[in-house]
């Protein structure tokens, strides 16, 4: 009877700690309870980023998260601030984009789709944050021609045509053209470069000289900072005259690209991007700003009492 009723006991203990445990993590930043599934993302986000990193790095970056997650998430209240329709729209975008992408991920993980708008809606309440903190009323005001000026100086917009410099062998691996192959497909994006100067094509017309060319429909912006393209693609574009096409190599891609005026009466790049400059601008300065908020919260462990 005695081994029953310890069985038992230790059968409601275990109940009571899933349920205790299965809506929060066993941390709390400040007393604030953490979602599990927000604790198993910023865990993987860590495991990631520091794929050989011990115990003890892996717990002090993952606090270091969930301390600016929270931070964050306070600051945003504490001032007052809301997100207007079009930032929650981006939020919503977010979330969708990300699930259909990655939801078998997410669902390993032990992430859910409410976790991720969690994440992102605190993403967007960063962004917030950082546009009243440098805004004229701020802490640390940047006026509109400062950052115009670092717009034109360290943003481009082009389109482009690419193409792969690899083909498949008969066992159906990609492996690298030889010389001869090589030549052939590079001529031909030097051809569409030189047509596009003279007025003979447009980037639309890469096909017509390449038929694997994989060609933007719109025109695309970056900061010298971005990595959507290869090292070394920002400074070979911004190299080039506006309206001024120009082909070249990197690695195994073959580009011919046409620079436009980031802004010009035509097309006035600044307003779209203005938040992007600013987080090019200002975005390490003000996460040093974010780590300082952060510091004064703490992580603790949950305790569980039976």
């Amino acid at each position: 009877m005695k081994k029953r009723i310890t069985a038992m006991l230790l059968c409601a203990a275990s109940l009571l700690l899933l349920c205790s445990c299965g809506k929060y993590a066993p941390v709390k930043v400040n007393g604030s309870k953490i979602g599990k599934g927000t604790y198993n993302y910023f865990l993987d986000r860590v495991n990631a980023e520091n794929p050989s990193a011990d115990e003890y790095t892996v717990s002090t970056e993952l606090n270091k998260k969930l301390s600016e997650y929270v931070a964050v998430n306070s600051e945003f209240t504490n001032r007052g601030l809301k997100l207007d329709a079009e930032e929650k729209i981006n939020v919503a975008k977010a979330v969708e984009n990300k699930w259909h992408l990655y939801s078998a991920y997410y669902d390993e993980k032990g992430v859910s789709k409410q976790d991720i708008y969690n994440i992102e809606l605190s993403s967007a309440y960063r962004t917030r944050l950082m546009l009243e903190y440098y805004s004229d009323k701020g802490e640390a005001p940047v006026t509109e021609q400062e950052l115009e000026d670092y717009f034109k100086e360290h943003f481009i917009a082009f389109r482009t045509a690419t193409g792969f410099l690899t083909t498949v062998d008969s066992e159906s691996n990609t492996v690298p053209m030889d010389e001869a192959e090589k030549k052939t497909v590079t001529d031909r994006f030097s051809r569409l470069a030189a047509d596009i100067n003279e007025g003979k094509a447009t980037v639309d017309s890469a096909g017509e000289y390449y038929e694997n060319a994989i060609v933007t429909q719109d025109i695309i912006v970056i900061s010298a900072d971005s990595d959507k393209y290869p090292e070394g693609f920002y400074e070979k574009v911004a190299a080039l005259e506006d309206d001024k096409a120009g082909s070249f190599v990197i690695g195994e891609y073959v580009f011919t690209a046409q620079k436009f005026s980031i802004v010009s009466d035509e097309d006035n790049f600044f307003e779209d991007y203005k938040t992007e400059c600013l987080k090019a601008l200002k975005g390490e300065e003000f996460d040093g700003v974010v780590l300082g908020w952060s510091s004064k919260y703490t992580v603790s462990e949950e305790k569980f009492v039976f």
